[in-house]
């Protein structure tokens, strides 16, 4: 995605009433400060761990391609969901994605929050009618995430939820994605960020400092 490109717009995302238990961070750092106003719960969801997550977090840590070690990237980010990525009905049950951030470095990460793009060439002109929310696994509280759509690089923008990441270290969080009733349909790229939330927007490499990992959300045709 270039940076020259301008930015269209935000989505707001309503928080659907679910609920909260334990947290776990694998090998993580318990987070520092208050939490973000953006993190104040959804409501109480009485769902317990992912099926699979087990699994996922067994999986070794990918290692950094040769164009994010190139680009600056510390953390990959891999996902349960490699091929076909996320498919939603309108109207119809939620997605589910299991995310891994992995501290590919010998030095604790810090502040490391988390954002998720969709890029989009009707941006500005209508929704793309979806609702995103994350928790961490195995079975913490449901959030509203905001969900940026924009054409640019933007990582910043909306990036809530920040935790250390200490040497390597991982961090598994589940996204749950949901569209409208009104939702158009289509395939389009999503990103989710991995970025120090105190990084300053016009340094580049501290921006690069994190990790991204792509893949691909659907909104199946109303039937």
């Amino acid at each position: 995605m270039s940076r020259h490109k301008r930015r269209f717009g935000v989505v707001p995302v309503v928080p659907v009433v679910l609920a909260a238990s334990a947290l776990l961070v694998t090998g993580c750092d318990s987070p520092s400060g208050a939490p973000d106003a953006k993190e104040s719960p959804a409501a109480a969801d009485s769902g317990g761990p992912p099926p699979g997550l087990e699994a996922f977090h067994a999986k070794d840590c990918p290692a950094l391609t040769e164009g994010e070690q190139a680009n600056g990237n510390l953390i990959s980010l891999s996902h349960d969901q490699p091929e076909k990525g996320v498919t939603v009905r309108p109207g119809g049950a939620p997605a589910t994605v299991l995310v891994k951030l992995c501290n590919t470095t010998d030095r604790p990460l810090t502040n490391i929050a988390l954002s998720t793009q969709l890029e989009w060439s009707d941006a500005g002109e209508r929704s793309p009618g979806l609702k995103v929310e994350r928790r961490e696994t195995p079975d913490g509280t449901w959030r509203a995430a905001e969900l940026v759509v924009a054409n640019d690089h933007q990582p910043l923008t909306g990036a809530d939820g920040a935790r250390d990441l200490a040497p390597g270290a991982t961090r598994v969080v589940e996204y749950r994605f949901r569209a409208a009733e009104d939702a158009p349909s289509g395939a389009r790229p999503l990103t989710i960020h991995a970025v120090r939330a105190d990084a300053d927007p016009g340094d580049i490499e501290e921006l690069r400092g994190g990790g991204t990992g792509s893949l691909p959300l659907r909104v199946l045709p109303r039937d």
